[in-house]
């Protein structure tokens, strides 16, 4: 499920937009009469909410396009109006340092 789909948001949305569309939305699947388009709703703000929220999803998901964690963030930086992730260096560094990783138990393994 994509969330930006169901709340009917952009990726460059703000934590305003994404609150005011939940609460639009609301008004038209109430738990009483559509109690599956609700809990949708739920869970597309639950991954969005916060920028920190948003930048997780589209690093992670896999309707993001992207080759990889890194790709994702450059693409995501790129979108008008968005700033740096939360915590990208550390991000970059642990990548880094799991990649190198990696190819050292390859290389053990191959001697």
């Amino acid at each position: 499920m994509n969330p930006f789909l169901v709340l009917h948001l952009n990726l460059g949305c703000t934590d305003d937009q994404v609150r005011a569309a939940y609460h639009q939305l609301l008004r038209q699947h109430t738990p009483e009469q559509d109690p599956t388009g609700f809990q949708m709703l739920q869970e597309a703000y639950a991954q969005i909410r916060t920028e920190r929220d948003r930048w997780r999803w589209f690093l992670l998901n896999t309707d993001s396009q992207a080759e990889g964690p890194i790709d994702a963030l450059e693409k995501f930086s790129h979108i008008p109006g968005r700033s740096r992730p939360p915590g990208a260096d550390p991000f970059k560094n642990l990548l880094s340092a799991a990649a190198a990783a990696a190819e050292h138990d390859l290389n053990s393994n191959r001697k």
